[in-house]
């Protein structure tokens, strides 16, 4: 039953975004109010305590300010859009699966890398590449991949190895990958245009993928010092013999080229690009429509056009199950969202921000900025509720800071919750995988952490100078 609630509300978003109607409306207010009331037994209990404060403080706003019984039924509902995205995103990953693009990463591993600082560079950046496209899904299918390969290499700590290798590099695109939910929430609350802010964002994910690799490389190099030669003869004696029976391992499943993967992320972005800004769709719907055909369109490529139909079925009716929580807490805060727009609550919340503005001043403000997601992280938060909360509060044009420098703030703040937030997913998957706590992982991400937000702090201030 669950399943079809929340499939219907999905549906019933995208066919009203492209269809207009009243009665759709009043149709999506009712599947989302269903779905909060049917999800809320079935939710870990931080969920409906956090749920509970954005509907509790939703309803207090509408009541205080006299609204009908229509005002509260139709503050249901606006975050579908963000819940569309989160559902649909996964349909993208199965062209890489059903291409079995990891094993020819492996056997290019075996082959070719022979230094753990070089292993670290490359699942940084493999990691970094299946972000853009993947997202979440990045996580297992690179722990999987590289995991067996780091018995060849001299690594003590291979868990932490692993963990920070693929978490850094997958938060990076968060900067500016369509498919990453955080940057159409941003795009959409902000008002700013995608393809205005990725001339700054691209190359500075870019740089902090760059940063990664020196520190990476550096605790690789300091590693290797502490190493007895006897020891690494042993282990590269190993690594030989494993490039030796590889491709008798991997005639079975040869997997397609790697590089594909690259042009099919230059396709998608470029594809998103033009109907930006061709098209009024906003940036959120405009990434949901597309990404199912396009992944069909590459499988079909690939050969693999009914295996698509056939594990897409299987796969959106797991991955929806498994969003109550995420349905539930949404939709909640955009209850409170919703209800905060109708009073001008907004109003009066910007108007305070602006009153620390001028006490701290304009330039530590923009510095805090980040801070926020991150903070937000902590309390168990997630990333893209916070942002959206922070989005809808504040006023880029009162505050004297453009949307631009804005967008970017919230967006390198962003990546920085991902890497440490102790209760998101990203923490919580890898967490699961290497069987450590998720603030273990927090952990083991804190000095790139402070390093990425400190440059992201000095890139804030040369773009407000620059103007």
């Amino acid at each position: 039953m669950k399943q079809a609630l929340f499939i219907a509300a999905i549906a019933a978003y995208l066919v009203s975004e492209i269809y207009p109607s009243e009665w759709l409306t009043w149709l999506q207010s009712g599947l989302s109010l269903v779905i909060i009331v049917v999800a809320f037994r079935s939710i870990k209990p931080f969920v409906q305590l956090l749920g509970t404060i954005f509907l509790s403080t939703g309803a207090i706003l509408l009541a205080v300010n006299g609204a009908s019984w229509t005002d509260y039924f139709l503050s249901f509902g606006s975050m579908l859009n963000v819940l569309s995205l989160f559902v649909l995103i996964p349909m993208i990953a199965l062209p890489i699966e059903l291409a079995h693009y990891a094993v020819r990463v492996q056997a290019i591993l075996y082959s070719k890398v022979q230094h753990s600082g070089m292993l670290y560079c490359i699942t940084s950046l493999l990691s970094y590449i299946l972000s853009s496209f993947m997202n979440l899904a990045t996580l297992p299918m690179m722990y999987h991949s590289i995991q067996p390969s780091l018995q060849y290499y001299p690594i003590q700590q291979k868990d932490r190895f692993i963990s920070r290798a693929i978490t850094h590099g997958y938060s990076m695109p968060i900067l500016w990958t369509p498919v990453a939910p955080i940057v159409g929430i941003i795009v959409e609350m902000t008002g700013v245009s995608w393809s205005a802010i990725l001339p700054i964002v691209i190359p500075f994910s870019l740089l902090g993928l760059a940063l990664d690799w020196l520190m990476g490389t550096w605790v690789a190099n300091r590693r290797l010092k502490k190493i007895s030669l006897t020891t690494l003869e042993e282990i590269s004696a190993a690594r030989e013999s494993a490039v030796v029976h590889q491709p008798n391992a991997s005639n079975e499943v040869k997997g397609s080229h790697p590089w594909q993967i690259l042009i099919a992320i230059v396709v998608l972005n470029v594809l998103v690009f033009v109907l930006e800004r061709f098209t009024h769709m906003g940036f959120l719907l405009l990434v949901s429509i597309i990404v199912i055909p396009f992944a069909y369109v590459w499988s079909l490529m690939l050969g693999k056009g009914m295996a698509f139909i056939t594990s897409s079925q299987t796969l959106l009716s797991s991955h929806v199950l498994k969003m109550k929580d995420q349905f539930f807490v949404f939709l909640s805060a955009g209850f409170m969202i919703s209800a905060i727009k109708s009073t001008g609550s907004n109003h009066a919340i910007n108007e305070g921000i602006m009153a620390i503005q001028h006490a701290i001043g304009s330039n530590l403000f923009l510095l805090m900025i980040p801070l926020i997601p991150l903070a937000l992280a902590f309390i168990g938060l997630h990333p893209a509720v916070g942002l959206a909360l922070a989005a809808e509060s504040l006023n880029p044009q009162a505050l004297g800071i453009s949307v631009q420098l804005m967008a970017i703030a919230m967006l390198t703040g962003a990546a920085t919750a991902f890497l440490m937030g102790p209760y998101n997913a990203t923490a919580g998957m890898m967490s699961n995988l290497i069987g450590k706590s998720s603030y273990k992982v927090s952990n083991w991400n804190a000095p790139f952490t402070i390093a990425y937000l400190m440059m992201s702090m000095i890139l804030l201030l040369i773009l407000k100078k620059v103007g």
